[in-house]
């Protein structure tokens, strides 16, 4: 073995430590793959979830107990910021894993690659939370999306998901292609020297004037490419279609966990890579979030199916996020996109729960399918208020203390008229869901009442506590995520 190859394995099993939950969900997916069809019959395989559940909890454990530290040429990074979003990307998994089982169940889909490709996109998404280089943050985004283009299309005799998925992959391909391009361009204006964030932004200080069309072309392909994967407004198409016909778990795992590694991935390359040169992608982002405020609640008033509703709220709660990235207090805006997108997983996942339960009975995809739940199920319908009011930011639930936090320092920092657009773009946002709150309450119900599952029962009840409880104790909430060390 030459003495570089000796170097380079030293190196690897010497920060092996900081990846030791990636190394694991790989593992333990691959492991599931191979012989996980031995383990359990045709008629057994729900009890994947489970087990896929104490994978999760065994993930999140070893998370919080990975060291500080930057390894692997500086290409990776463990850090409060990356250990906290890393943190909501495993809850978000976890949410998705629970509330898959009813529905699988009773499409008669239970397969071991279902979990396995949930797995492997949670890989993905705990290197890119702590991605420091432009190439380990491709490639980290890579490993998260193409599992997700499976998982779109993973009902394989529907039209609507087959084409979803597509439509995902042909559009998610493009996007990648011109990631790659801006990273290329970058390199090339930093003079063939880096791709590490930190030294990036010292060397794209330095270029001279004669290269600020390259450096901006660079920027401005980056924020495309990387735009795409948080489903922003000008990148959103394909967003909606998406929604509608993946699985419903898969639309509330795409609408929390990959967003939750992609603003981690936002605040990483543009607060610490591209800072210096932020003067050429404050004001592009400036109008891809007020578009996305603008255009996600306003054609969410316009839809009738409840999954096109979220998917264009969850574009409108993007733009909103995107403030916090704006922010030029690098820590502060880590932490105000953090606690919304917290509370924002805890209400989504709630939502999307009674949604799975209305489709159980053959409902659920239209806003209508919601009438006069109020009366056929009243806790039920009780819980849907409160997460759809939270979603709206009214006060004084969960919702209301992460936008406060967001606002609060958008103005702070300066940027007065999209705080403006946020408040009425959010006016708007309480139109439609009270749209469906009106609807459970206020016509009159079809068909008769169906007993819940338990696992419906508790993961609406949790949620709901959650957002109540986060209520309560909102101003400490505040308090508390501004006093997180962000490293």
């Amino acid at each position: 073995m030459t003495g570089f190859a000796q170097g380079l394995l030293g190196a690897l099993l010497r920060d092996t430590h900081l990846i030791t939950p990636q190394l694991f969900l790989m593992i333990v997916a691959t492991l599931m793959l191979w012989p996980g069809d031995l383990f359990f019959n045709r008629n057994e395989k729900h009890k994947w979830a489970p087990i896929t559940l104490v994978i999760l909890a065994i993930t999140a454990a070893l998370v919080g107990r990975t060291p500080d530290g930057e390894g692997f040429s500086r290409m990776f990074r463990m850090d409060g910021l990356t250990r906290g979003f890393q943190m909501l990307c495993v809850l978000g998994a976890a949410g998705t894993v629970a509330l898959s089982v009813k529905l699988l169940n009773g499409l008669k889909q239970q397969t071991v690659e279902y979990y396995a490709l949930i797995l492997f996109s949670l890989s993905g998404m705990l290197f890119l939370c702590g991605a420091s280089d432009l190439i380990s943050v491709y490639f980290s985004l890579e490993l998260m999306a193409i599992c997700i283009y499976i998982l779109v299309a993973y009902l394989r005799d529907r039209a609507t998901s087959v084409e979803a998925g597509v439509k995902y992959f042909l559009l998610g391909a493009f996007s990648s292609g011109i990631l790659v391009y801006g990273i290329s361009l970058l390199y090339g204006a930093a003079g063939g020297t880096t791709t590490n964030l930190a030294d990036l932004n010292q060397a794209l200080a330095l270029t001279p004037t004669t290269s600020n069309l390259l450096v901006f072309s660079g920027v401005l392909m980056v924020l495309i490419g990387m735009g795409f994967k948080v489903a922003a407004v000008p990148f959103h198409m394909w967003s909606p279609d998406a929604y509608e016909g993946a699985p419903t778990p898969i639309t509330m795992f795409m609408a929390t966990a990959p967003k939750a590694a992609a603003l981690a991935a936002f605040l990483r390359v543009f607060g610490a890579g591209l800072h210096g040169v932020s003067s050429d992608w404050v004001l592009p982002l400036c109008y891809i979030a007020g578009a996305s405020m603008i255009l996600g609640n306003v054609t969410a008033v316009k839809q009738e199916s409840m999954k096109r509703l979220l998917a264009y709220s969850s574009i409108a709660h993007v733009g909103y996020m995107l403030l916090g990235v704006l922010s030029g207090d690098a820590r502060a805006g880590a932490q105000a996109v953090w606690l919304y997108m917290l509370i924002y997983i805890v209400m989504n996942t709630g939502a999307f729960a009674v949604v799975i339960y209305l489709q159980g009975k053959g409902e659920g995809e239209r806003i209508e399918d919601f009438k006069g739940l109020g009366r056929k199920h009243p806790v039920l319908a009780f819980a849907m208020m409160i997460f759809l009011l939270s979603l709206a930011g009214i006060p004084p639930l969960a919702g209301f203390f992460g936008k406060f936090y967001l606002f609060k320092l958008a103005i702070e920092q300066g940027f007065v008229t999209l705080t403006t657009i946020a408040l009425l773009t959010s006016a708007v946002g309480a139109y439609y869901y009270l749209g469906v709150v009106a609807q459970m309450y206020f016509r009159e119900p079809e068909g008769e009442a169906v007993p819940m599952g338990a696992t419906s029962v508790f993961i609406v009840t949790l949620a709901c506590a959650l957002v109540l409880v986060a209520t309560a104790f909102g101003p400490w909430l505040v308090d508390w995520a501004t006093k997180i060390t962000w490293v």
